[in-house]
């Protein structure tokens, strides 16, 4: 089993519902891990061909905050977390997103998701 984590990456993005979130980009923090249950310990070879490159963990992130107005961090994070259990290997992803200083008697408010893939249905015996 494989862990990877980004711990509070700090992007500006456009999300809110309030009238100076619309106008704005604000600071986000953003908390990023996946599961990789059948990794091996040790990697085939030391080489970044044989792992799951952070790099496409981060640009993930960074892109979905970055990009179009959204206006919930749920949402934000949803989307963030779908994308990172597409990758190959992954198979959980939890994503949190964190306002900072948005109240003034707190250090932030977090939202944070988890993904797996949706269990097999079956139709029931008849």
């Amino acid at each position: 089993m494989r862990r990877i984590v980004i711990e509070a990456l700090r992007v500006q993005a456009s999300v809110g519902i309030l009238e100076h979130e619309l106008r704005a980009r604000q600071p986000l923090l953003i908390t990023l891990e996946i599961e990789q249950p059948d990794a091996p310990t040790v990697p085939a070879g030391d080489d970044v061909h044989h792992v799951l490159d952070y790099r496409q963990l981060r640009n993930i992130a960074k892109h979905e905050a970055e990009g179009p107005h959204v206006n919930m961090l749920e949402t934000l994070a949803g989307r963030i977390a779908q994308q990172l259990l597409a990758l190959p290997g992954v198979a959980r992803s939890r994503v949190r997103v964190t306002k900072p200083n948005i109240f003034p008697d707190s250090d932030g408010v977090s939202v944070e998701v988890t993904a797996a893939p949706a269990a097999a249905t079956t139709e029931p015996h008849r």
